[in-house]
């Protein structure tokens, strides 16, 4: 959001009505000691107007600006989003597994429609607004998940023994609820969509309560995730045993 604060104000700034007063301004009055006190009166004229332009844009096309950024920024947010769904993608082809694979692509499709059908007014406005961010939060728990179950598949290639075993077991686990999830929010979104106006108060609870719950098995799933990132941190030496000496072997 920060980021986007940035741009809104970047482009309140600049604009030709700001930018180009402004620097003629600033030269008239750099170069009013050789053409004396009228280029600086004109100098700040010009530096006034500028200014003035500014306030102008702060006051009267706040709002306007404020929408055209925001679109701007999200569609970029969108395409760096893309663009890191797209390498999770390609490094999941490495596990030679369709499950994680299947599991990403519908993950998007989902969440793609889901956007699309939002931002065109076909999700009913009795929606909450906090159904929609878990929805939101339970498909970046799921993005999480398969990422780094792709890095401990990249670790089990370099371990043997128990440890592998217990990795793998500990990924197929993860994958498992992650297809999970994905049933859930499929249904839900589904649901969602097809809400009309009139839907009464009891089936909103029905499905939001049924968010809540995937929402908070995707939350104990990070909780052993994150337990999965400090493996081995304690005592590095602990698990020499089991790495693999000889790659060929």
């Amino acid at each position: 959001m920060d980021s986007l604060k940035k741009k809104i104000l970047l482009d309140l700034c600049v604009t030709p009505g700001t930018t180009i007063p402004t620097a003629i301004g600033v030269s008239l009055l750099l170069l009013s000691v050789v053409f004396g006190g009228a280029a600086a009166f004109i100098g700040f004229l010009c530096v006034l107007a500028g200014f003035g332009a500014l306030l102008t844009n702060f006051v009267f096309n706040l709002e306007g600006v404020s929408q055209n950024a925001a679109k701007t920024w999200h569609k970029q947010q969108q395409r760096n989003k893309d663009s890191e769904l797209d390498r999770l993608d390609r490094q999941l082809q490495d596990t030679r597994e369709v499950k994680d694979e299947n599991a990403l692509r519908n993950l998007r499709a989902l969440y793609t429609g889901f956007c699309t059908d939002f931002e065109s007014g076909k999700i009913a406005r009795t929606v909450p607004t906090t159904m929609l961010g878990q929805i939101d939060e339970i498909f970046q728990s799921c993005i999480h998940q398969l990422s780094r179950s792709y890095e401990i598949w990249e670790q089990c290639q370099r371990v043997t023994g128990s440890l592998k075993k217990g990795l793998d077991k500990q990924r197929k686990q993860m994958l498992a609820e992650v297809e999970e999830s994905v049933e859930v929010l499929a249904q839900v979104i589904n649901e969602v969509t097809a809400l009309r106006m009139e839907t009464k108060r009891g089936e909103l609870t029905r499905l939001q309560k049924r968010l809540s719950s995937q929402l908070s098995v995707a939350k104990a799933t990070e909780e052993q995730v994150r337990s999965l990132d400090n493996l081995g941190e304690e005592d590095p030496e602990q698990y020499d045993e089991y790495l693999t000496t000889n790659p060929q072997e």
